[in-house]
């Protein structure tokens, strides 16, 4: 694949509104270069800006119950986080039931605290 052609990749998958680490293992490149790609298009005078999709309220529904989806993001992962923390879980359960580690859960709720 040429420079050019996997520039227009790129594009393409930012039309569809796919994050850089997912741009990069679908087009088997780096995630450097997707950023790169991404700023020589604003440079060019492209006002194009990506924005990360939704969060999918089922995924966190799922993740909060205790069957967290393999593909959960990490918008997805803080949001099942602060549901636990809605019902008083403690961190340990909380990341029994999302998936992650008890530092990733400290880390969400400092993060959602200092907001």
């Amino acid at each position: 694949m040429t420079p050019a052609e996997l520039h227009a990749a790129i594009a393409d998958c930012d039309r569809q509104g796919l994050s850089a680490t997912a741009t990069a293992k679908l087009l088997g490149c780096s995630r450097r270069t997707v950023h790169r790609a991404r700023a020589m298009r604003r440079a060019a005078g492209d006002d194009w800006t990506w924005t990360a999709p939704e969060p999918d309220e089922a995924a966190i529904e799922r993740a909060a119950a205790g069957d967290p989806p393999a593909g959960l993001t990490d918008a997805e992962r803080r949001a099942a986080i602060a549901r636990c923390d809605q019902w008083g879980l403690p961190a340990r359960i909380t990341a029994a039931r999302v998936g992650c580690t008890r530092q990733t859960v400290y880390y969400a709720r400092s993060r959602r605290a200092a907001a």
